[in-house]
């Protein structure tokens, strides 16, 4: 179960985006303030009356705009009274259950989540229900949501979640553009999707799990993350999720299970480890044990090399190069002069062609 949400202002491009078929396969309105299976009017007039609210305080966001996102296969066994309880679970923690409210139900690629708008004014206290801390209380909802439908429990938090910071904050300064920072985050793992509201970029890691980017770059600003891959086509959070999620159902499915391909993932480690370890010692010196290959190479040398020092060898080769060196420059000079003669001899053969082309041999 995903839950996202806050609160936002422009009633009149929110209502049409909840009507907006894009890539929606179905658009259903289930629910405006109690109304079922309401018209399309009916949404307009009461999205835009939670809107207009707002003009009696000093805030310009009336509404609170959420989206209910049950995992793969469990939004199927989501009927209408779920999701009325589900908009009723969610309100409730946020403190809006006395608040109006809107239920319309997006299905795309087979798989449907809904969207609920609430009015924040409050006529009865004449001010706006607070939106603080209002992800913690997203979290609480999203945790009765699935003990009351019995879905799967999401993990609350990763245990991996440092290494992703400085994994994803490498990869951001080792690259230069968008492109190669999309590419190098896939390549270890991550993929980088579109967000909404004040996350419009995220990430999601090979477990399925999303995160707001910006939060996972170290020293990074939101303004610089937009600059840098404002120009990428990336994929939806929701589609991200899923093909995180089938890559590593895929992966499992090969190695067997999740038991296999860990134990054979800690196998590798543990060996690779031993091999550093052992690499380390022949590299330093250090092991307890001589390394006999290289001990008898220096044996042999000195047996083959018996009267020549270092020192001498290197004398001897210093001056057999400069010898070279000597002849080479020799021979060039003599092929210089004898292709200079051979030219000249060949100009005074044809005085007269010569004089016609303005060339002046004397």
């Amino acid at each position: 179960m995903v839950i996202r949400g806050n609160s936002r202002g422009n009633a009149r491009q929110l209502s049409h985006y909840l009507l907006a078929k894009k890539e929606n396969e179905a658009i259903r309105i289930l629910d405006v303030n109690g109304q079922l299976n309401p018209e399309t009017e009916d949404l307009h007039r009461a999205v835009f009356l939670m809107g207009v609210s707002a003009e009696l305080s000093k805030s310009e966001k009336g509404l609170y705009h959420a989206q209910i996102n049950p995992a793969i296969g469990e939004d199927a066994a989501m009927n209408d009274d779920h999701w009325l309880l589900a908009a009723d679970i969610l309100g409730k923690q946020l403190g809006l259950e006395e608040q109006s409210r809107a239920i319309v139900l997006h299905t795309k690629k087979g798989r449907t989540h809904a969207h609920v708008v609430w009015e924040r004014y409050s006529h009865e206290q004449g001010k706006m229900v607070s939106d603080s801390f209002s992800r913690l209380a997203q979290d609480r909802a999203r945790k009765e949501m699935e003990a009351t439908f019995g879905q799967a429990p999401t993990p609350h938090r990763n245990k991996h979640r440092p290494e992703l910071k400085a994994s994803l904050s490498a990869l951001w300064h080792q690259t230069g553009t968008g492109a190669q920072f999309v590419k190098a985050a896939r390549q270890n793992g991550y993929i980088i999707s579109e967000g909404s509201g004040r996350s419009p970029y995220m990430v999601v890691d090979e477990n399925g799990r999303s995160y707001d980017l910006t939060r996972q770059l170290q020293g990074v600003r939101l303004k610089e993350v937009r600059t840098r891959l404002r120009h990428e086509t990336l994929l939806g959070e929701k589609d991200a999720i899923a093909l995180a999620r089938k890559n590593q159902n895929d992966a499992q499915e090969r190695s067997g299970g999740t038991g296999k391909q860990t134990l054979n993932l800690t196998t590798k480690i543990i060996t690779m480890q031993k091999q550093f370890a052992d690499n380390g010692k022949d590299m330093t010196g250090k092991s307890s044990q001589q390394q006999p290959e290289q001990q008898n190479t220096q044996d042999l040398f000195k047996e083959n090399k018996p009267g020549v020092t270092g020192q001498q060898a290197d004398k001897d080769v210093k001056q057999k190069f400069a010898e070279n060196k000597a002849d080479t420059g020799t021979d060039k000079q003599k092929d210089k002069e004898k292709r200079r003669e051979a030219f000249k001899q060949q100009l005074q053969q044809k005085p007269g062609r010569d004089r016609e082309r303005g060339m002046d041999i004397d």
